[in-house]
């Protein structure tokens, strides 16, 4: 398989920690395949999946209480611990307790967290056959594999869902946005004006502007189209969307260009001027991603609101998190979506 170099550097690609598989994970009891005919039956109301070490499923586990029937299950499991069925008539789960209890387990909802795997590791096919189920699943999906994948273009979903819903409010506009691909393509960008570069992919980038991006390698352009922005001044704002209620986080002052990488990340402020417009702005984004779980990335201008990007399976735990004892307004709604 061909690698190219990518304009954007390893180094300006963190990896997510419990973005991926935790290889020293040991399932402890192991389905009974021999056993699987008659099975005690339970049913609960959402079943959340994805790697072991994932934040939001961490701060999910906290925040759940045995009431809200809830389970989760890691990816590290599967076919383990746990297992699906799917047949003409049905489909269900699998799930092994303990050394003695082995259970059906039917689930209202599915949420999904994504995963990198390398196309190397056995658990790429066994993840792709897994989402394929839950493609194919006639239940309720929250944050499915077919809508985090308007995410692997940034460039497709600003001028498709995000695009759509700003047009009828003045005071919200979709950034300026560029795809570079050839070694001089630098060059083509409009002058007189500042730029930010990101991945056009779902792959996490560290955002810088021309600052840095000018010292890099430009011949690198011509391998993989790159995404530039036209930079806006402003305050960075994230919105989360759960249960038709919107959160918003503000940023009001950062040492860096990507205010995730730097101490003011650990001083967002609660965000409650949301405007009619602005708010519903938000649920319209859901509504064209078909996506009732989402987390927005705008700029706060003194004109208006700039939006950046939407992303369609949120790490809210990095913006609410839960300490097990007393849930916050926007758990306590997260909590409601994953009951309904």
């Amino acid at each position: 398989m061909s690698q190219l170099e990518t304009f954007i550097c390893s180094s300006h690609r963190p990896e997510i920690n419990g973005g991926r598989l935790d290889k020293s994970h040991k399932s402890i009891v192991e389905i009974d395949y021999s056993n699987v005919g008659d099975m005690p039956e339970i049913f609960v109301n959402t079943i959340a999946f994805g790697p072991k070490k994932d934040k939001v499923l961490l701060n999910l586990e906290h925040a759940i209480s045995e009431t809200d029937r809830i389970t989760i299950f890691y990816y590290e499991d599967l076919h383990k611990k746990w297992t699906y069925v799917q047949n003409n008539s049905e489909s269900y789960f699998i799930y092994r307790r303990n050394d003695t209890d082995q259970l059906r387990v039917n689930p209202r909802n599915l949420y999904i967290r994504g995963c990198q795997v390398d196309r190397t590791d056995p658990y790429w096919m066994m993840l792709g056959e897994f989402y394929n189920f839950v493609d194919t699943w006639e239940g309720r999906v929250i944050c499915a594999p077919k809508q985090q994948q308007n995410n692997e273009s940034k460039l497709y979903q600003l001028n498709n869902s995000l695009k759509r819903a700003s047009k009828q409010y003045d005071n919200i506009s979709i950034g300026k946005s560029y795809v570079i691909k050839g070694k001089n393509g630098l060059a083509n960008l409009p002058k007189n004006k500042s730029y930010i570069v990101k991945s056009l992919s779902g792959i996490r980038s560290r955002v810088v502007d021309d600052a840095d991006f000018t010292s890099w390698k430009q011949a690198s352009l011509s391998n993989v189209p790159t995404l530039f922005q036209e930079k806006v001044e402003g305050n960075d704002l994230r919105v989360h969307v759960v249960n038709k209620k919107v959160y918003g986080k503000l940023s009001m002052e950062k040492a860096s260009v990507d205010y995730r990488y730097d101490d003011s990340f650990f001083s967002l402020m609660d965000f409650n001027e949301f405007s009619d417009e602005l708010k519903a702005f938000c649920l319209s984004v859901t509504e064209n991603e078909e996506n009732t779980l989402m987390g927005i990335d705008f700029i706060k201008s003194d004109s208006g609101y700039v939006v950046l990007e939407a992303n369609p399976s949120p790490g809210w735990s990095a913006y609410h998190e839960s300490n097990g004892i007393e849930n916050d307004s926007f758990m306590d709604d997260l909590l409601k979506e994953l009951k309904r």
